[in-house]
């Protein structure tokens, strides 16, 4: 936008200039001089213009495919999580297994933290196309689930890794210009009540 605005004051004054030599009668040298350096100025310009437009498309593409990564991580470790926990009320029940054993097999075998997912967030690209309500929202959801990462909150851990899915998918449509920012948070709020119902959990534990 701002080289847009110098471009066009560019083209302006150098219309105005030329005008103003071509009345004052200044020799053909000068009114050359002074028209090659205005169109090289110009020239200038534009091309900054055009590859900074380039950067751009380059940036958001490259932020939608890294969120495509992180939803990927994101949904892995949901995956992984729901089957370590199906695993240990499985075992619960088993009467070969006592209480140590199942500890065990806990410790052996700890609730995944999407380590990966958080590199991604703050990679300088991401955190800077980003919206703001998604970039809030993921750091909020990553700050519960490092804090939450353990089998007696793992139905709020499914509950939170769901939710945390579902807005990055949001935010993947925000930059393909699917949604803009009053529909993304219209959407996230309409769904959390979906997601409510089908992972029951304990509220309490997560931060705001």
């Amino acid at each position: 936008m701002g080289y847009t605005f110098i471009l066009i004051l560019l083209s302006l004054i150098s219309i105005g200039f030329l005008i103003l030599l071509k009345k004052k009668k200044q020799q053909s040298e000068t009114l050359s001089f002074v028209s090659t350096l205005l169109a090289t100025l110009f020239g200038v310009l534009l091309a900054v213009n055009l590859s900074n437009r380039e950067n751009l498309k380059k940036e958001k593409a490259d932020t939608i495919k890294l969120l495509k990564s992180a939803k990927n991580i994101i949904d892995n470790t949901f995956d992984y999580s729901k089957g370590l926990g199906t695993y240990i009320n499985t075992i619960e029940k088993d009467s070969s297994y006592n209480a140590n054993l199942v500890s065990k097999v806990k410790l052996d075998n700890p609730i995944p933290y999407p380590d990966l997912m958080e590199n991604i967030i703050s990679n300088e690209v991401v955190s800077k196309n980003i919206s703001e309500y998604s970039h809030n929202f993921i750091f909020s959801s990553l700050i519960n689930l490092r804090k939450i990462a353990n089998y007696n909150s793992i139905d709020t851990y499914k509950y939170l890794l769901k939710e945390l899915e579902f807005i990055i998918d949001l935010e993947i449509k925000y930059q393909e210009n699917i949604v803009d920012k009053e529909e993304l948070e219209k959407i996230y709020n309409k769904e959390k009540e979906r997601l409510e119902k089908e992972f029951p959990h304990d509220s309490k534990i997560i931060v705001d």
